[in-house]
């Protein structure tokens, strides 16, 4: 496993504290297709060679959802995540678990993403070859763990950097 592999959950830790700077709140939905834009520009920057986490993000209906922070975030429903109590502030060495590289990439996401709302971020992922392909044949609102395939976000991002 790649040395710079984190958890889906310590990078939406690292946003909350992003986020708890710039003064902003971010709600779990909004959380979710953070981590998978953060997913995506890793892939397409390792050119699918590494991974920023080996978690599967399936594609539910509202987007790609990584399945294990999901269930850590849903306590908090729509409302925003209480930075305090998922973010313990004081652990010491916390940013030092985000090689330069990752960092980049995390700052990055964030920038590019920040200006949006969730319900934005929703939108620009039901428009994600992955999460289309792994929806194909289910009607919107059909539940499914179907997972978001590497090959698919390459081949789209891969592409779109060609042009």
């Amino acid at each position: 496993m790649p040395q710079n592999v984190v958890s889906p959950t310590e990078i939406a830790k690292y946003f909350l504290m992003r986020a708890r700077e710039d003064g902003e709140l971010i709600t779990p939905l909004k959380m979710q297709k953070l981590v998978y834009f953060a997913y995506v520009f890793y892939l397409v920057a390792k050119k699918g060679k590494e991974r920023l986490f080996e978690e599967k993000i399936e594609a539910w209906p509202a987007g790609p959802v990584v399945p294990t922070l999901y269930r850590e975030l849903k306590k908090y429903g729509s409302s925003p995540i209480d930075v305090e109590n998922f973010v313990d502030i004081t652990e010491q060495g916390f940013l030092d678990k985000f090689g330069p590289e990752v960092k980049n990439i995390l700052d990055k996401t964030y920038e590019n993403c920040e200006k949006w709302t969730a319900f934005e971020l929703v939108a620009l992922s039901h428009n994600e070859k992955g999460w289309l392909e792994a929806r194909k044949g289910l009607r919107p609102e059909e539940k499914s763990n179907n997972v978001i395939l590497d090959e698919h976000i390459l081949e789209q991002h891969l592409k779109q950097n060609l042009r």
